[in-house]
């Protein structure tokens, strides 16, 4: 099963974001835990285009395809921003081991959303950037 949804770029609409991916994972029988995962990568990305991709007063649009794939969420996150690659331009998340505060904001998002994720691609498609990624439903045995 697939479902897709456009949303106006700006952090109001989240809210739409969140009811799509719940209304999702209720359908799919996604639990509660795995289905927070999910939307906090949609959180995470969301804002990201927003508060960053879209330039101030831009309300430009996100496009979302959430898919159910065995035991994980195929997710496809597309925004209309100029081009961006987050995995080879986002900057560095904060090293904890630093004990100085002097370490450049950003980055921790990113860690985030891949933490959370078996795989993510990017990709430049047309004038939209796309990221495609996994999140699992079930436990991954860490190594």
């Amino acid at each position: 099963m697939r479902t897709k949804g456009t949303f106006q770029g700006h952090l109001a609409s989240f809210a739409e974001v969140r009811a799509l991916a719940e209304q999702f994972g209720a359908t799919v029988g996604i639990d509660h835990v795995a289905m927070l995962r999910v939307v906090l990568v949609l959180e995470e990305l969301f804002t990201n285009s927003v508060t960053h991709g879209y330039p101030p007063g831009a309300e430009g649009p996100v496009w979302i395809t959430l898919g159910a794939r065995g035991s994980a969420v195929e997710v496809t996150y597309e925004d209309a921003a100029p081009a961006f690659d987050p995995l080879t331009q986002a900057p560095a998340p904060p090293d904890p081991d630093r004990a100085d505060r002097a370490q450049s904001p950003g980055g921790m998002g990113l860690a985030l959303v891949l933490g959370l994720s078996a795989g993510v691609r990017y990709d430049r498609v047309g004038d939209r950037n796309r990221i495609t990624l996994t999140v699992p439903t079930a436990e991954i045995p860490r190594p």
